[in-house]
């Protein structure tokens, strides 16, 4: 999950000890003027997609999107010795989602609707990786009917029942309820004050128009961005009950006529 409130291009001004204490003398509302040498770093990210084509003639240009982002934090500033940010539940468990529902669905009969799952590189980094998806689709954005992100699955909230999954933006569209009348153990997000739905990979399509919106489980835990966010924390009962109470609504979803909506005053 990402911790900022949106994506895009980000600027990081490091200050001097003395620099800071120079600022805190100035007055409120003092323009300051920075100029600096600016040099530009190639790098590289990957997404992984894989599509499952559709059977019925009309519906199969119609798409579901099951995504997750694949990327965490890599090595960074060591804590308690230890400098690997595993990305367990943040988000090898959303991927993990996802790779279920690819097994689950691929193994039985095609579905009506095409499916596409993807998994996508440097969300952490600012959604890099769906943005690129976004611009560069496998379909048509308006064939997307709706995306389900999945993120950070892998802990069960104390703030909901056990083995329940949560969904951002709850309101903002029919998805959400029209799931959990299917069987899906899905409830209104209960940390509407962290901004989760604008902070995972749903939000760069969602501001595109599609109905997308982010599968979670707890929030943001002490192990949260942290090396400590590796598999011995992860609650897999919870994860496997979870993750089996979507097989079945999701089922219904890709081969259903019914078109996900945004609510009023719901669409980004």
């Amino acid at each position: 999950m990402n911790d900022d409130s949106g994506f895009g291009s980000r600027n990081v001004l490091e200050l001097t000890a003395d620099a800071v204490k120079t600022l805190a003398q100035m007055p409120d509302g003092t323009q300051i003027h920075f100029q600096t040498p600016v040099a530009e770093e190639k790098n590289f990210t990957w997404n992984a997609v894989g599509i499952l084509q559709g059977t019925d003639p009309k519906l199969r240009h119609e798409a579901v999107l099951l995504s997750a982002h694949l990327d965490h934090l890599g090595v960074g500033r060591p804590v308690n010795g230890d400098s690997i940010y595993n990305g367990a539940d943040d988000d090898a468990s959303g991927t993990t989602a996802v790779l279920e529902l690819a097994r689950v669905l691929g193994s039985g009969p095609r579905p009506k609707r095409t499916v596409i799952f993807a998994l996508f590189g440097s969300e952490e980094l600012g959604g890099l990786g769906s943005t690129y998806f976004r611009e560069h689709p496998p379909v048509p954005l308006t064939e997307i009917v709706t995306n389900l992100e999945f993120e950070m699955i892998g802990r069960a909230d104390p703030k909901v029942k056990a083995d329940t999954l949560w969904l951002t933006g709850w309101e903002r569209s029919n998805l959400g309820p029209m799931l959990a009348e299917r069987g899906a153990n899905l409830v209104r997000d209960p940390h509407p004050e962290q901004n989760f739905f604008a902070r995972s990979d749903n939000y760069v399509l969602a501001k595109k128009g599609v109905v997308a919106q982010t599968v979670s489980s707890y929030g943001l835990h002490p192990d949260y961005h942290r090396p400590s966010d590796d598999i011995a924390h992860l609650d897999f009962k919870h994860m496997d009950a979870a993750i089996q109470s979507l097989l079945g609504p999701v089922e219904w979803l890709v081969n259903s006529s019914f078109t996900p909506a945004w609510n009023k005053a719901g669409k980004p």
